[in-house]
């Protein structure tokens, strides 16, 4: 079955589980309310200054060479679109991207859509994120611009893929 792992059996093995498997880096903003940067120096050392680099990271830190890691820098794991939308409760806010900088799908899904069309609210006098420009990525090495950044889609089509985001969901209950 295409998209399942051979080693995967039972029978969710045909359940459809929405990821391709791969790291990516999609050029994600810095989350500047990610508590992690406040935290005692004793496990942030770097303190603001921390920057995720995912995959690449963590094979540079495992001692691998830069033949190895540097192309992983800033990536990390495509998560499963299943239960994407599920929540322990209707207004529970979800945080979506590696470091939660995006607080609804219909966020993520306009950075998708136009993380290249905008220009970097650094550089302009009135950013507003998401409407006129995104903030520079978190990780501005590796990013994947082939599947995103420039889609061409209307709103229309944004609220399309949200609302079909939101019937990725099981009987899975998180709840009590």
């Amino acid at each position: 079955m295409r998209g399942v792992p051979p080693e995967q059996t039972g029978p969710e093995r045909d359940a459809p589980l929405f990821t391709d498997f791969t790291y990516d880096n999609l050029g994600v903003p810095k989350n500047p309310k990610n508590p992690f940067y406040g935290m005692p120096a004793q496990w942030n050392p770097e303190g603001a200054a921390y920057v995720d680099n995912g995959l690449g990271g963590y094979l540079k830190d495992a001692g691998y060479k830069p033949s190895r890691y540097e192309a992983e820098i800033g990536k990390f794991k495509v998560p499963s679109l299943r239960n994407v939308d599920k929540r322990p409760f209707p207004g529970f806010v979800k945080a979506f991207g590696h470091n939660g900088y995006f607080k609804s799908l219909k966020e993520i899904v306009h950075f998708y859509n136009t993380r290249d069309v905008h220009g970097r609210c650094e550089k302009l006098g009135d950013p507003r994120p998401g409407e006129n420009c995104w903030p520079e990525p978190e990780v501005p090495s590796n990013i994947n611009r082939e599947e995103l950044g420039n889609l061409g889609l209307t709103g229309k089509e944004e609220e399309a893929i949200v609302a079909f985001m939101g019937t990725l969901s099981d009987g899975y209950s998180m709840g009590k």
